[in-house]
């Protein structure tokens, strides 16, 4: 989840959530907070956690019609600053993508990370996930195989879980 507390200022992380801003590393991500365990704590599941990216590139899209929509702002120093503030949400919205991509990618069975990558990182429906593995049955692959999934994507991931 991202952090509503992150901010980069000068290239370098910052928690606004304390009260002297501190420098901050955990790059917008709620689960690897620096300061506040119980949102860090938030990702017991790693179900819940692969979920934040599901509809990531809704998002995306949505910010990037928000970037065109300010090229017709009229306040230039608004504008610009407003510019400036997609272009972040944009960059970490896309940095969250790739990193949870990555941390997919450390499950060793093939089938297993495909059915992850189908499900959350491109989005499709259960029945899209099994016939993209080639499983015929739909039923096999969201109850048996996908709970078999999420126990490797656990256990390659454990630092992300304690």
């Amino acid at each position: 989840m991202r952090c509503k507390c992150y901010y980069t200022e000068g290239g370098k992380g910052l928690c606004y959530g304390t009260k002297e801003r501190d420098p901050c590393d955990c790059g917008g991500d709620e689960s690897r907070c620096d300061y506040y365990p119980a949102k860090r704590d938030r990702y017991k599941d790693p179900e819940q956690y692969l979920q934040q990216i599901t509809d990531i590139d809704l998002r995306i899209r949505s910010l990037e019609g928000e970037f065109d929509d300010a090229e017709e702002e009229c306040d230039e120093e608004y504008r610009l600053e407003l510019q400036r503030r997609i272009l972040q949400d944009l960059e970490e919205a896309k940095a969250l993508k790739l990193r949870i991509r990555s941390e997919i990618q450390r499950v060793r069975d093939h089938k297993l990370c495909a059915l992850l990558m189908e499900r959350y990182v491109r989005g499709k429906s259960w029945e899209q996930v099994a016939e993209a593995i080639g499983n015929r049955s739909v039923k096999h692959v969201r109850e048996g195989m996908r709970e078999q999934a999420i126990r490797l994507f656990r256990k390659e991931n454990s630092e992300l879980f304690n």
